[in-house]
């Protein structure tokens, strides 16, 4: 009989490290998959950061303007004023994070695909750098 007891908690003991396991194994996969994510925007920032040192943006480089990319990284990398973009996008001042948030982000918050959003940010920093012709 008390085989059998210590067996049972044997078998108890067993089974609580094996779901503890489990759980710790889904975290670190998880963790391991925020991290690669963040590797990459690093990457990709960059990449970026690389070309807006070699030369200035201009119009023919709004096509670089992707979904990662935040307002304040947009309007740094095109020399546009974030105040320009809130205007020119109508973005609420009520939005949170603003101008510090990724345009994918923004997208979510305002319920409309990022793809969109890029294209609404790349018009408006086009809108800013092409020169207003003169009146009369």
């Amino acid at each position: 009989m008390e085989s059998e007891r210590s067996n049972r908690y044997a078998k108890i003991a067993i089974a609580i490290l094996v779901a503890v396991l489990i759980i710790l194994c889904v975290f670190l996969v998880r963790q391991y998959q925020t991290i690669s994510h963040y590797k990459a925007i690093t990457a990709e920032r960059m990449h970026f950061a690389a070309l807006t040192r070699e030369h200035s943006l201009g119009i023919k480089e709004t096509e670089l303007i992707e979904s990662w990319m935040t307002f304040d990284y947009v309007s740094a990398s095109f020399k546009v004023p974030v105040p320009y973009l809130r205007n020119a996008l109508k973005i609420a001042s009520s939005t949170l994070d603003y101008p510090n948030i990724t345009l994918a982000h923004y997208a979510r918050t305002v319920a409309t695909s990022s793809e969109a959003v890029v294209e609404d940010v790349r018009a408006a920093v086009r809108g800013f750098l092409l020169p207003v012709p003169a009146k009369g």
